[in-house]
């Protein structure tokens, strides 16, 4: 079994304060047009990915698709860049608590693990490293936001990417990670972690209240519950 595993509000709980910052930085580098914090923010950027939260603002500030796709790239080198000089200088996103250990018990029980977020790849792997779960990911595995603008489309390309062939699960705090399972022909166990409740998160097949509750649920499974 497959098991594609959420950041942000699933494995890190608190707010991205450096990866948002490098994002608005990024896009007033590149697109020549300020964007702030708060800009992001006010957007509501839970469960998009970090090129849909890009256009989505960029779009605001009055940028035509076609502007925004040519600058995409560059943007996302810039951010990533970005990111690594000021990451220092803000507070990190807390550990969920037994994450190290639910991620243990599931590669014990035989589970591949590989993140699946919305995330620049550089800026999830680096998150990971510097939560002291870097060890549970392989580079050049999973699905991020810097491979596809649409959450929907990110579980064929992780499948695909995976050494061990399979049903997989994602493990996620959004209903966009609902969603983005549903598309990819995945379950889903959803964890009350981040800022949705049961009745929004209720599409899953599974619902926990953190990420040792949702690797109980995946247990099961892999028994052949």
């Amino acid at each position: 079994m497959l098991v594609l595993l959420d950041i942000d509000g699933t494995l890190l709980h608190g707010s991205p304060i450096a990866h948002t910052h490098a994002m608005a930085r990024g896009m007033t580098d590149v697109f020549g047009t300020p964007v702030t914090y708060d800009d992001i923010v006010a957007i509501g950027p839970s469960g998009r990915t970090d090129q849909e939260i890009a256009r989505v603002v960029l779009r605001g500030r009055g940028l035509a698709d076609e502007e925004i796709t040519a600058g995409l790239p560059d943007w996302i080198a810039r951010a990533c860049a970005v990111y690594r000089e000021i990451e220092a200088d803000h507070p990190r996103g807390i550990v969920a608590p037994g994450a190290h250990e639910a991620l243990s018990g599931l590669r014990e029980a035989g589970a591949a693990l590989a993140l699946l977020t919305g995330n620049l790849e550089p800026i999830g792997h680096a998150k990971m490293a510097l939560a002291g779960l870097g060890e549970f990911f392989t580079p050049g595995q999973g699905a991020f936001g810097s491979d596809h603008e649409q959450r929907t489309a990110l579980v064929p390309i992780a499948v695909e990417r995976s050494p061990v062939k399979g049903p997989a699960v994602v493990v996620g705090d959004t209903p966009a990670d609902i969603r983005c399972a549903r598309a990819g022909d995945a379950r889903c166990v959803a964890v009350r972690s981040g800022p949705y409740g049961e009745a929004e998160l209720r599409d899953a097949d599974g619902v926990g209240a953190d990420i040792a509750d949702a690797a109980r649920i995946v247990h099961g499974w892999l028994a052949g519950g």
